[in-house]
């Protein structure tokens, strides 16, 4: 249900997804309407979406396991009802629907995030509405969080998954509530299945919630272990029962492991890439993608914009500083350590790093919202200003970026 105090903020919400769903799925239409091997070919040489992939497009379209098992489990077999709808309008209609089907899940699961969101932020965070509704717009505002309720890749879906989860886990350290067995495995399941290696952040949610009764061996037993597990194995054995060519089958260890880079520097990677694109978009190379041409390191031709993303860290880092004392606080800086870990010190999906913002980058304006918990109220109109400011800057100047790439006739 939709709150009264959510009501407009909500319509707002929904225009802007909207209507950005709209440009990308009029601009792809013409080659989805008479879905075939050619304007499929057509597609794939105009969408350059930075490093998101249309897999999705394609299991709608003709449904296939299309995407790494091994990383999404269980992905395919969601996207399953919606390909067998597709199937079932295209025989009505004689047009492919995949975009639009696809298109309404983004719509869902993009709504829904900004209202959880935003309820963390007014019922576990605690801050006022104002705020609040800037602090929403400042995150949808970012460059990848942006594209992630856009492209017809799985982030958005994680997104909203997490931002659930996040949800769900400050209400109940409200509350003095415990994550169960069930619903502890039923949320790994949903999240590790759409990609595994976020079902480390459910446990983790579960952890900081529910302490070190996690580690009782029978609560241990059965919602962490058994079902990490089950998802390995069967993930395993789909995986070595999918029909590929003799060339294209080697062990998946292997196969996971060329996804991991260590020759570029981590220190470039953190400032231009982990926190520069993934908040704004560079213009050289825009949305370009690193298998075509796109260089791994791109720099920003404004130095002013060095500048904005300084003045987001030092709020980011103040915020921290705010709430250290905060076991929510906590809940987020152990997702942002897992993906450092993983992405940063370990080197997986390092090359690209900014295209999984969608698992972390709801973590950096949820600590700048503990700023606002401040009883000075010259230091909260002066975070007010800086927050409006900076979300009035990204709003146009993605606004205008994205819209010109969207808007951009289709090369045949």
């Amino acid at each position: 249900m939709i709150r009264r105090d959510e009501r407009w903020p909500a319509v707002y919400a929904l225009t802007f997804i909207l209507s950005y769903q709209y440009l990308i799925i009029s601009k792809f239409f013409p080659l989805f309407a008479d879905y075939s091997e050619h304007s499929w070919r057509v597609f794939m040489r105009n969408y350059h979406m930075s490093g998101f992939d249309p897999i999705t497009y394609s299991v709608l379209s003709d449904w296939h396991l299309g995407y790494d098992i091994v990383r999404h489990p269980l992905l395919a077999f969601i996207m399953y009802p919606l390909a067998w709808l597709n199937s079932i309008l295209e025989q009505f209609t004689s047009v492919n629907c995949a975009q639009f089907l696809m298109g309404a899940l983004l719509v869902f699961c993009a709504f829904y995030t900004f209202l959880f969101f935003h309820r963390i932020l007014r019922d576990v965070i605690k801050i006022r509405r104002l705020p609040a509704l800037l602090l929403t717009a400042f995150f949808f505002s970012m460059a990848y969080i942006w594209l992630t309720i856009l492209v017809a890749d799985h982030f958005c879906l994680s997104l909203y998954l997490l931002i659930f989860i996040l949800y769900k886990s400050g209400m109940k350290l409200q509350r003095g509530e415990y994550f169960g067995i069930t619903e502890t495995v039923l949320y790994f399941t949903l999240v590790a299945g759409v990609t595994l290696s976020n079902g480390v952040l459910v446990f983790l949610c579960v952890w900081v919630v529910n302490g070190r009764s996690l580690f009782r061996p029978t609560f241990f037993l059965k919602s962490v272990v058994l079902p990490s597990l089950a998802m390995l194995v069967f993930a395993l054995a789909v995986n070595t029962t999918t029909d590929k060519a003799p060339s294209e089958k080697e062990n998946p260890i292997s196969e996971q492991m060329e996804w991991v880079d260590d020759t570029v520097s981590k220190a470039e990677v953190l400032t231009e890439n982990f926190f520069g694109e993934s908040i704004q978009l560079h213009r050289e190379h825009l949305l370009g993608d690193i298998l075509m041409k796109r260089p791994v390191i791109v720099r920003y031709t404004w130095k002013i914009q060095y500048g904005v993303e300084a003045l987001i860290i030092l709020l980011f880092l103040s915020g921290v500083w705010r709430a250290r004392h905060e076991r929510f606080l906590w809940l987020l800086m152990g997702i942002l350590a897992f993906n450092i870990a993983l992405h940063i010190l370990l080197g997986f999906a390092i090359n690209e790093v900014y295209i999984m913002s969608a698992h972390w980058l709801f973590v950096v304006p949820l600590a700048i919202a503990y700023l606002f918990t401040t009883g000075y109220r010259r230091l909260y109109d002066c975070l007010l200003g800086t927050v409006a400011l900076l979300t009035a800057y990204l709003l146009l100047y993605h606004g205008y970026w994205i819209h010109y790439y969207l808007t951009w006739p289709l090369a045949q």
